[in-house]
């Protein structure tokens, strides 16, 4: 059975020879529409169940569409709707579905300029209405129909240039009077019906439609008419206008500009998008009711800051009929230099129609022009990947009814008037469902711990579980244990997460690279290689300024720098985290640095063991508890504590830290020092009642104790100190039971 499609104005489905299908279930005739809106494309089953339900979803949502589409495939044809990673494809062609027409003549047209307006009339009697009018979905509408509608009015737009070119003014004017009714705030449409107004001498009329427009504009927007129709305006009071052809007002708004296209650059949505709900809403309503006219999306390398903004972006884009531009200015892509302002400006300036030759090497100058088109216009710019405020300054439209998206891993914090939003990793179970989205449900479902840890090992980093699932979509044949068993080795992380033109070890690197050309650069890499060496997961900055070898100062700059950046993160002052798979370039980096790196391992331990002695004695000058356990002597001094209270803080702020450095002292084959560290921490977790770490600290120490005792006379410890060593021993390998 052949089975025809129309949705260029109500929802309809025919039979081959005119026999029309019903679909009777609403939620049907929801999914199929929005299937068709993407042809021959997947559309995931989250993207469905919005369009569907919205916030009002079942009970079990996938479930309650995987009927509606089983419903809908036995009224259809089987063979039309494909299960497709995680959702669903609708295959069509021109002759099946009248948008694949529609935008197959719109765009032979583009290609044949003499038969352009033939092409288009055809291409416009497809339409019978409003697109999808009859189907009932709040978020189908204002997602993709209004997008949809924009690519019906600049097909028209186009069509009435090109009559109006042929002298045919007069004849169109009761088309053009629709139009404007249709889309009362366009000025391209309002400037056309002047103009034909004008070629059938009705010079009034027309600017009595200027008028019109001025007041809808000013009482709806707050806006004025922009340059071009203004120009119109001036002419058609000038009687400027030829009646016949020729140029039309508003195409010279300036003698370097060729003409003035609507730009549609926007790069094809993420199909994928995941999570991310709260942070797009919160953009989408502050550019769209004006509370920010620009808005700057920030974050480390591969944490999704792109796919985001181009989700909102799309979103958007209906509401800036006036064209939308992208540029990606890369100021984080590998082995490319980042755009200079000039370049930039003139990449825009072309896309606005500006001729090449005309645009002033001079960027000053040519911002100012950037800004004189814009001006009264609303436009949507999207720049991708920004290395600093003073690349894009120049490059910020002029007029008000613009918006602007930014991408970049700085925080672009100098940057007037802007909305910031900051990315950090995935949930767990936003990683689990890109994973699932990507590989398919089925999948996961058959290895659902295998997938878990698959997430695991990628930190949340998107980019990391988007190359994850590209190792597994390209071997089908691999059980998911495969790839966890391989991630799960560290030393080979690195290269498992890398797929194509995408890897981890990249994204890292363009970041390192950047910062080796700041100032202090070279110092902030070297203390970023070495913080890959230390096992702690939440870094002070006395804790780093050990690790170094510098003052607490100049490792606090150094922090700094590297948080700017993205290498690090910074949750509140003097503490800074890490990325595990940052960590693990960092290592990588930091095996070169030869006697540097032993040194600065053996600095940061003894950094721990000084503080924590110090901090027992704070808190109870006369112990029992050994403190003088090996070694005796300290090769750092440690931090200064400034009493009982700055002890327990201290205590409190490395808990995180404690049982990682016990097991890194253990690992490194220093048994005097392992005994040290964990007599003093298991003392210091006592006091302030955290008892799994206390556990977990004895369990590493009791292992240490249980060498032969020609083993552990390498613990250095003197017959004056066995004494102590015998208690630490009692204390640190109590009975199984008490290990819990």
């Amino acid at each position: 059975m052949v089975v025809r499609f129309r949705v260029l104005g109500p929802l309809e489905v025919v039979r081959d020879g005119g026999a029309p299908i019903r679909l009777l279930s609403g939620m049907q005739r929801i999914a199929l529409a929005t299937l068709l809106l993407y042809p021959n494309q997947p559309v995931v089953a989250d993207g469905l169940i919005e369009r569907m339900w919205g916030d009002d979803t079942p009970d079990d949502p996938r479930g309650a569409l995987h009927t509606h589409l089983t419903r809908l495939r036995r009224t259809l044809s089987k063979d039309l709707i494909e299960s497709s990673g995680g959702g669903y494809l609708l295959r069509a062609d021109e002759d099946s579905l009248d948008l694949i027409n529609f935008r197959d003549l719109v765009a032979r047209g583009r290609r044949d300029g003499a038969a352009e307006k033939s092409l288009l009339t055809q291409a416009l009697a497809l339409w019978r209405g409003p697109a999808l009018a009859n189907v009932d979905s709040d978020a189908l509408h204002r997602d993709e129909v209004a997008a949809l509608e924009e690519e019906h009015r600049h097909a028209q737009e186009r069509w009435f240039e090109l009559a109006l070119r042929a002298g045919e003014g007069p004849a169109i004017i009761s088309r053009l009077k629709a139009a404007v009714v249709a889309s009362p705030m366009s000025e391209r449409l309002s400037g056309q019906l002047m103009i034909a107004l004008y070629q059938a001498g009705r010079q009034a009329e027309a600017l009595e439609v200027y008028e019109g427009l001025r007041v809808t504009l000013r009482d709806e927007l707050g806006l004025e008419p922009g340059q071009g129709i203004r120009q119109a305006h001036a002419q058609v009071l000038s009687q400027d206008v030829p009646r016949l052809g020729g140029d039309l007002p508003g195409d010279r708004e300036q003698v370097a500009v060729a003409h003035v296209p609507v730009p549609a650059e926007l790069p094809a949505k993420v199909a994928t998008f995941t999570g991310r709900h709260h942070q797009a809403q919160a953009l989408l309503d502050s550019l769209r009711d004006g509370r920010a006219t620009v808005a700057a999306i920030s974050g480390p390398g591969g944490i999704g800051k792109s796919a985001l903004a181009l989700h909102v972006a799309h979103r958007l884009a209906a509401g800036f009929p006036d064209g939308q531009l992208y540029l990606d200015l890369n100021g984080s892509t590998s082995d490319v230099p980042p755009l200079e302002p000039a370049q930039a400006l003139r990449r825009l300036l072309r896309s606005l129609g500006v001729v090449p030759a005309a645009v002033s090497a001079e960027p000053g100058e040519a911002a100012r022009l950037l800004r004189s088109l814009t001006a009264g216009r609303r436009m949507l710019f999207l720049l991708d990947n920004v290395r600093d405020v003073a690349q894009v300054r120049d490059l910020l439209p002029g007029g008000a009814g613009c918006r602007v998206l930014l991408t970049s891993r700085r925080l672009l914090a100098d940057l007037d008037g802007a909305e910031h939003v900051q990315l950090d990793v995935f949930s767990p179970e936003e990683s689990y469902e890109l994973l699932e989205r990507l590989v398919g449900g089925a999948r996961l479902a058959a290895e659902p711990q295998a997938a878990a840890q698959v997430v695991r090992h990628c930190g949340g980093l998107p980019l990391a579980v988007h190359i994850a699932a590209t190792r597994l979509v390209s071997r089908p044949a691999w059980p998911i244990s495969v790839l966890a068993d391989r991630l799960a080795a560290q030393h080979r992380r690195m290269n498992e997460l890398s797929a194509g033109d995408r890897a981890i070890r990249a994204t890292f690197t363009t970041s390192y690279q950047q910062l080796q050309t700041e100032r202090h650069g070279a110092a902030a890499t070297r203390v970023f290689d070495l913080l890959g060496l230390f096992d702690g997961a939440d870094l002070g900055t006395d804790t780093v300024a050990a690790l170094a070898g510098l003052p607490a100062e100049r490792a606090w700059e150094l922090l700094e720098l590297l948080a700017d950046v993205r290498l690090l993160q910074t949750h509140e002052p003097g503490r800074y985290r890490m990325h595990h798979l940052a960590r693990l370039f960092a290592r990588e980096r930091a095996a070169a640095r030869g006697p540097d790196a032993l040194q600065a391992v053996r600095r940061v331990l003894h950094h721990f063991l000084a503080t924590a002695r110090r901090a027992v004695r704070l808190l109870n000058p006369h112990p029992e508890w050994p403190v003088a356990v090996a070694p005796l002597a300290a090769v750092h001094a440690g931090s200064q504590l400034a009493g009982p209270r700055a002890a327990r803080e201290w205590a409190d702020a490395e808990a995180p830290n404690l049982v990682a450095v016990v097991r890194q002292a253990a690992e490194s084959g220093d048994d005097g020092l392992t005994i040290g560290l964990a007599s003093s921490f298991s003392h210091l977790m006592l006091d302030r009642g955290r008892w799994d770490q206390v556990r977990q600290i004895r369990r590493v120490a009791a292992h240490v104790l249980q060498h032969p005792a020609a083993e552990r006379a390498g613990l250095g410890v003197p017959l004056s100190s066995r004494a102590h060593l015998a208690v630490a021993s009692r204390v640190l390998m109590p009975d199984k039971a008490s290990l819990g």
